[in-house]
């Protein structure tokens, strides 16, 4: 599975910190991706969206451009399945604030003080949920099954049908009909446990 990290952060500098080191050293350099502009980050982030992407974010950025709590609104009003982690210069975020992001699913707040290994702690749990996810499990079920992704898989009740290459695409665009799908087979998979008729093999 490769993951690509995007870095949306006006401060250019910030190519030569170690902690950046550390995340090319372990994704390598060609998987790092910089973004100085937040308008630009957020419009990379929504058009890659087949990708497995972690997003390290800024909180403050110049004057006439979108701050990082904002960045963060717009992209997680599309999908909740892309990882972002604050990387904040800043000593302080209004309690307000913080609880808002806590609150809305961001994966972490990490000081610009930090170390290498806080950083890539976080960094790490967001890899294991990507690792952990329903469309993750397709891919690699299309990948191992080529023969399978183009094969009608899931049909609607108004009689459209979808082949796992076409619901992995809805899942991750996190349209209506993904979230459907990745609802019913979490159910599915509940009530199939529940009653014994499957069992989880480790």
């Amino acid at each position: 599975m490769k993951i690509e990290i995007v870095i949306i952060d006006d401060d250019l500098k910030l190519k030569e910190d170690p902690l950046v080191w550390s995340l090319m050293d372990k994704y390598g350099e060609d998987n790092i991706k910089f973004i100085n502009n937040s308008q630009e980050g957020i419009d990379y982030v929504l058009n890659n969206l087949g990708k497995n992407i972690i997003i390290i974010l800024d909180y403050e950025f110049s004057v006439n451009e979108k701050k990082g709590d904002q960045v963060f609104d717009e992209i997680t009003n599309i999908t909740k399945l892309v990882p972002i982690i604050f990387f904040t210069g800043i000593s302080k975020i209004e309690n307000e604030t913080y609880r808002d992001l806590i609150n809305n699913h961001a994966f972490g707040i990490v000081n610009k003080m930090a170390t290498s290994e806080e950083l890539l702690k976080i960094v790490f749990k967001a890899e294991l949920f990507y690792k952990n996810s329903l469309d993750n499990a397709i891919e690699d079920w299309i990948i191992e099954k080529p023969e399978d992704k183009d094969k009608p898989f899931f049909f609607t009740s108004n009689g459209i049908s979808l082949s796992l290459n076409e619901i992995l695409f809805e899942i991750r665009n996190q349209t209506e009909l993904g979230k459907s799908f990745a609802r019913k087979l979490n159910e599915l998979t509940i009530e199939l446990l529940l009653n014994n008729k499957e069992r989880l093999n480790d």
